[in-house]
């Protein structure tokens, strides 16, 4: 308790005036924000007796929550129990009627698309699979003896080796050598590559295996649509006719929990892994024309043109496959029923993840209302990843039109490290401001403020409110875009042996491509850290944006500088419109590589003769394209404040993050103090007008003269608010 009345107090120097020049309506909703804006809980499991469900629900408005995320009890007969259905409902009913917001969570544990284990009950064939790569090097000649890969044989052959290089086009067929789980051969001599491929079930070794709220379940494949569509009859329809009307009713949103392909392994299983079913082989004999079989070994092993272009075409049918056979599904059904789509994925912090679970993380991001993310701790230093998945959520939302963001705090890895609690709260508010910042802009919770009574909670939640209620809605008043080069990923992606670092990065894998997912890391930090407020965009945002008096404009987006890091691969539509960019004003950074593949040609003629023409401009004429051969990261920061000024300006920058959004035409700056000791700073606005500070640890506001030393304690935040 001490922790949140003590802590949590601001001193801003130099303000005159008083919140109500800024109109009182405004101004008390600020001090007493209304409930939608305070955080959520999780509650999975509701008392039967009405009386204990009320004062569940009152014990959560004292403490100052907006509301839930709930679910029919986890019943043995799920989905299946009217006695059940009847109480859900009663207690969701009484919720709404004290005006809290409720979320529909859309399973039995996680993650989602399961309907409990009733899906793969009755159509086990649908379980999720992979196609699994393993190649050997061995000398010969003489007797081999090596195990074979789990599940069916697609491929077993071998390559001969000429100065390390495996001869794809010389090849012996080694599949009538497998027996018993082993294959054994009589190589002739010199050196060979032993390269197999199967197809299995992804269980033992993936999330599925894992024991998750006490259940083992295996997954089906969210690949196929008609799982989707069995997975909405199972669940979705069944919460519409026990309501009795539409789910939109009762629900804000969904919350669907982790779906994904199933194909990142947690454990190292010594070979490779990409999600497959069988409808992916016919798709892409369907769309390319040959066969997919007959590709496997290029595809696995070939890091020149071909395997290249093969990589990419594999996972733009995964990246189709996953957003549209779930995410649309899913946002399609729920729009009839009047009710927004939200929740998080897995692993949103890791591009070496999302390849293999999504495809393109940022595609199925767009085919939800909310896109969201879950943050696995309330200690700050392990949440650095979440601030580029927070953004990434945000920008795929602003880039649909949306505003709102999800996140589920669940600090499962705090309980070992702080004596069986989560993080101290002022730490929690640290790893929540860092959220805020990224675009997050609601909070479905496992965090229970352990630490505090009721009226710290209220604090606490009064507090995240006020910051969110400020910065909700608009768009983020970004001038600088980077790229989100997944396609460049997909075709540095070979299968190669990886598994899940702690829960929000990726070890093994290829080197090219974790070089890739490093470097995408280590540009969105320096801005980051030197408060640049900047979006993502992919390769379909670039095609929808126009080019107006020199900038890249999407909708309300608008951009003065395009940051490329380390693109290889865009589409050519794409690349018109950054060449239309460049020579109309615009700004383009690439870092490490230039463009030189389309979707289709590996390399393109006429991506490259898009980079020359903007590397050496007409006579008379100054290049707007920059190619920095190295991320340096001093070089880069140096580089934007050359191209562009910066509208906020705070000093010092260490451990400060700043981010900007237009909301209702007016300029908001939320500033956040990220570190555990106060600090100084001084805040200079560039921008004329009036401004008011708003101060969301105490709820009031005061007039900010445009150039102004502010003090922040532990954690603290301000914002300043176009008057």
């Amino acid at each position: 308790m001490k922790l949140l009345l003590t802590g949590f107090c601001l001193s801003i120097v130099l303000f005159v005036g008083h919140a109500q020049t800024t109109g009182d309506s405004m101004a008390e909703k600020f001090r007493n924000p209304p409930l939608p804006y305070h955080m959520n809980l999780n509650v999975h499991r509701s008392p039967y007796e009405p009386e204990k469900q009320d004062a569940l629900l009152d014990s959560l408005l004292r403490c100052g929550y907006g509301g839930m995320a709930t679910n029919v009890n986890w019943t043995k007969d799920y989905l299946k129990n009217g006695e059940a259905f009847s109480s859900f409902f009663r207690f969701v009913r009484s919720a709404r009627n004290k005006g809290m917001e409720i979320w529909l969570y859309d399973e039995k544990g996680y993650p989602s698309g399961m309907a409990g284990g009733h899906i793969l009950s009755e159509h086990p064939e649908w379980e999720s699979e992979g196609l699994f790569f393993k190649d050997t090097v061995i000398t010969g000649p003489g007797e081999i003896c090596m195990q074979s890969l789990p599940g069916n044989p697609v491929i077993a052959v071998a390559l001969p080796q000429k100065s390390g290089v495996a001869q794809l086009n010389k090849s012996e067929d080694l599949r009538s050598h497998l027996k018993n789980s082993m294959l054994e051969w009589n190589a002739p001599g010199g050196k060979w590559k032993v390269v197999q491929v199967s197809s299995g079930t992804l269980y033992h070794g993936f999330q599925a295996g894992t024991n998750r709220a006490g259940e083992v379940l295996h997954y089906p494949s969210l690949l196929l649509p008609e799982v989707t569509n069995r997975f909405i009859e199972l669940t979705h329809k069944k919460y519409a006719k026990a309501s009795g009307g539409l789910l939109g009713d009762l629900f804000f949103s969904t919350f669907t929990d982790e779906p994904s392909s199933m194909a990142m392994p947690y454990n190292n299983l010594g070979y490779g892994v990409y999600p497959w079913k069988d409808n992916v082989s016919k798709e892409f004999k369907k769309r390319y024309g040959y066969s997919l079989e007959d590709r496997l070994v290029p595809l696995m092993l070939d890091s020149g043109s071909e395997g290249k272009k093969l990589r990419v075409q594999y996972f733009s049918i995964i990246s189709d496959f996953m957003s549209s056979n779930y995410f649309k599904k899913i946002k399609e059904y729920c729009h009839t029923q009047n009710m927004k789509t939200g929740g998080h994925l897995l692993v949103e912090e890791s591009m070496m993840a999302c390849a293999p679970l999504y495809g393109d993380i940022m595609s199925c991001f767009r085919q939800m209302d909310m896109p969201g993310i879950d943050v696995l701790t309330v200690m700050p230093d392990f949440t650095r990843r979440y601030m580029i998945s927070g953004r990434m959520a945000s920008s795929a939302a602003e880039l649909e039109g949306n505003s709102m963001v999800m996140s589920e705090v669940c600090p499962v890895p705090d309980y070992a490290i702080h004596s069986g609690k989560e993080a101290p709260t002022l730490h929690a508010k640290g790893v929540i401001n860092r959220q805020l910042v990224a675009g997050v802009t609601k909070f479905n919770n496992y965090m229970k403020l352990q630490h505090e009574n009721d009226a710290g909670k209220t604090a606490f939640n009064t507090y995240v409110a006020r910051v969110s209620m400020m910065t909700s809605g608009g768009v983020r008043a970004s001038r600088i875009a980077v790229y989100y080069p997944v396609e460049t990923l997909w075709s540095k992606y070979r299968p190669q042996p990886s598994s899940l670092r702690g829960w929000d990065d990726v070890q093994g894998g290829a080197d090219e491509a974790q070089q890739l997912d490093k470097l995408f890391v280590r540009v969105s930090n320096l801005l980051y850290e030197n408060q640049w407020e900047f979006s993502y965009i992919d390769n379909q945002g670039i095609c929808e944006s126009v080019v107006e008096n020199g900038k890249l404009s999407h909708g309300q987006l608008s951009w003065d500088v395009l940051i490329l890091p380390g693109v290889e691969t865009i589409s050519e539509e794409a690349m018109k419109r950054i060449s239309d960019f460049c020579n109309k004003g615009g700004k383009v950074i690439a870092i490490y590589a230039t463009p030189e593949n389309s979707f289709s040609a590996f390399p393109s003629p006429v991506i490259k003769k898009y980079v020359i023409d903007l590397l050496q401009p007409k006579p008379g004429k100054h290049s707007s394209f920059f190619f920095e051969k190295r991320f340096e990261p001093y070089g880069l920061d140096d580089l934007l404040n050359r191209l562009i000024e910066k509208e906020i300006v705070v000093f010092p920058k260490e451990n400060v993050f700043c981010s900007q959004k237009i909301v209702a035409g007016k300029n908001i700056y939320l500033i956040t103090n990220d570190n555990s000791h106060p600090k100084e700073l001084d805040v200079a606005i560039k921008k004329g007008g009036s401004w008011m500070c708003w101060n969301p640890q105490t709820g009031e506001a005061n007039r900010f003269l445009r150039n102004k030393k502010v003090h922040l304690g532990p954690f603290e935040s301000l914002i300043i608010r176009e008057d």
